[in-house]
């Protein structure tokens, strides 16, 4: 077997040859240890950023997987902490029970319908009070808000209004199941802004 090794220094003359069409013996001896030099420090760099980019892609993977970690577990933990809300606020599940009341014969269905928009009305005035808006009343709490920090104001002033028609006419404001619904789900839209329910 043969020994083979690498002589840089004849693999760069080759080089500098067929580039610069010199003969090699014109070459001074100090430039060629300069530029074996150079070849050698060139290789060096090379090697650490092939290295360098080794890492960053290792590096860049742990990070991915840390992160599809951290975002299943805080998408667990929102789903708790969305759970446990509900299991906080069952005032709004006893509002769904009575706005899903039926019309029977012997019941009149609407008192339970008009029960179940005036409770969500006390929690939206909860609601308001909880984020710090002031008033006396739902109305001057509604006048406070902001819209840019409320999205969804312009569908608690309808649920409000349709409040506001119950209270003062009583029995003789004309409500009907699907009004019913449709005003409890401008409150829930309300509410799930704030994950109030």
């Amino acid at each position: 077997m043969s020994d083979v090794s690498l002589n840089l220094e004849y693999v760069l003359l080759k080089i500098y040859q067929l580039f610069a069409g010199v003969d090699a013996g014109q070459i001074p001896g100090q430039t060629l240890i300069l530029i074996e030099r150079i070849a050698w420090v060139g290789m060096g760099v090379s090697f650490l950023f092939l290295i360098g980019i080794v890492y960053y892609r290792v590096r860049l993977g742990q990070v991915e997987h840390e992160g599809w970690h951290k975002r299943a577990e805080e998408e667990v933990a929102l789903t708790q902490k969305r759970d446990s809300r509900k299991e906080l606020n069952p005032r709004w599940e006893r509002v769904i029970e009575l706005a899903n009341a039926r019309p029977r014969l012997d019941v009149d269905s609407t008192a339970d319908w008009r029960h179940a928009i005036l409770e969500a009305d006390i929690m939206l005035d909860e609601l308001l009070t909880a984020q710090g808006y002031r008033g006396e009343t739902m109305g001057e709490k509604l006048k406070d808000v902001n819209p840019m920090q409320f999205t969804t104001l312009d569908l608690a002033w309808q649920a409000h209004k349709v409040r506001n028609a119950i209270a003062h006419m009583g029995e003789a404001y004309p409500l009907t199941e699907r009004d019913t619904h449709a005003t409890i789900d401008l409150y829930r839209r309300v509410f799930e802004e704030f994950n109030y329910i």
